[in-house]
């Protein structure tokens, strides 16, 4: 199944520029086979997520992308909001809990300003980010950063055995798509989710 695992609607997310109802339609001309709807810090509910997948006859998935105290992470498998800014321990706790999985978002964003040599970030250093000890993978195609920032993320998650996912951030229908994770076995449901994403059974392609 060909799934974007980050997307943000004007439903919860004030920065979207895309009604859900924009997005379904988008989803569906990029021909993918589900979508997960992460707004920030805003869980959908169960009922309105079965009921925009069945208007529009595609999978959606609910997740949702948390800030912490160190840099944003995206969680699948929660059913509640933290309340305020945590750290990235306490929100591993409160995933690991739930029997989530948890995932730095665009973790290496920062570089699409500054360039690799401006903050002189090499692959020892980036993995002393303490956040990195604290998910379960690492975001390697995002469609809001570099090729350069995605490639070292992928680099860095290899290094520290993290999973991989990808997913294009999108706040616009013009980003849907543009960074899709595959997965080899089907997804029926947002536990299965969780268990596709642990499991590593899956690549990451970037399209558009």
């Amino acid at each position: 199944m060909d799934i974007d695992l980050h997307i943000h609607t004007t439903a919860y997310s004030p920065c979207s520029h895309m009604s859900p109802d924009e997005l379904m339609t988008e989803a569906k001309r990029a021909r993918l086979d589900g979508i997960c709807i992460t707004e920030h810090n805003k869980i959908w509910r169960p009922e309105d997520a079965k009921a925009l997948s069945d208007k529009h006859g595609l999978a959606v998935f609910r997740g949702v992308e948390i800030t912490t105290t160190g840099g944003d992470i995206i969680v699948f498998g929660l059913d509640e909001e933290p309340d305020g800014i945590i750290t990235p321990a306490e929100l591993k706790r409160k995933v690991d809990a739930a029997g989530g999985v948890a995932i730095a978002a665009h973790p290496f964003r920062g570089f699409l300003l500054f360039g690799f040599g401006a903050l002189s970030m090499d692959l020892d250093s980036a993995m002393e980010n303490p956040t990195f000890s604290h998910v379960h993978g690492l975001e390697v195609c995002n469609g809001l950063v570099t090729d350069e920032e995605n490639e070292f993320a992928g680099k860095v998650a290899g290094a520290m055995g993290l999973l991989k996912v990808g997913g294009s951030d999108a706040h616009r229908t013009v980003g849907v798509g543009t960074c899709v994770t595959v997965f080899e076995d089907y997804i029926e449901d947002e536990r299965s989710l969780v268990e596709a994403i642990l499991s590593g059974r899956h690549t990451i392609e970037k399209r558009k």
